[in-house]
């Protein structure tokens, strides 16, 4: 009886090593997602699109800049358009758009941006539009941008103005702060 005990011991050892072996060997699928949800060109289109909507909804009463901080990692690096920086971090990336905000911004096109990356870092630059409100009155910027994504947050960001003018209507600049 004990010779058969151990035999059989044996074989459910060994099959649960197998079973644990297979358990945790990761499949094509979860190191995919493990590492990244930026995977695919339309996916990082997608993100520049969820960024601007954060824009437009964090200054949409009522005012919250933390919908569009949300994007950037903890502690991410920001260029801004309209003031110096670098920016880094939550605190100071909201201080800024806590300001910019009260222009009531809109991403109005982000023309063709140039995407690459893989699955955990990508990135975006290109030239986008902006509609203001300044002190009641419509004005437009005109920037370039370059986001860098990892793991689907904005981890550095830099927008500035054109330094020539469009050949159609160019914005004449920030809005003083």
């Amino acid at each position: 009886m004990k010779r058969f005990d151990r035999i059989a011991l044996h074989r459910y050892a060994s099959a649960a090593v197998i079973l644990l072996a297979v358990l945790a060997w990761p499949s094509a699928g979860w190191s995919r997602t493990a590492r990244s949800v930026v995977c695919e060109v339309h996916d990082v289109q997608r993100l520049l699109d969820n960024w601007a909507s954060a824009l437009r909804q964090s200054w949409t009463p009522p005012v919250n800049p933390d919908l569009i901080v949300g994007k950037y990692e903890a502690g991410a690096v920001l260029l801004p358009t309209c003031e110096n920086g670098p920016k880094i971090g939550h605190d100071a990336i909201k201080g800024y758009f806590i300001e910019f905000l009260k222009n009531e911004p809109v991403v109005a096109t982000f023309g063709q941006p140039t995407i690459g990356g893989d699955c955990t870092v990508a990135f975006a630059s290109g030239l986008y539009t902006f509609k203001l409100k300044v002190n009641g009155a419509d004005k437009t910027l005109y920037a370039r941008y370059t986001y860098i994504f990892r793991r689907g947050l904005i981890t550095q960001h830099h927008s500035s103005l054109e330094p020539k003018p469009r050949p159609v209507a160019p914005g004449d600049g920030c809005p003083a702060h």
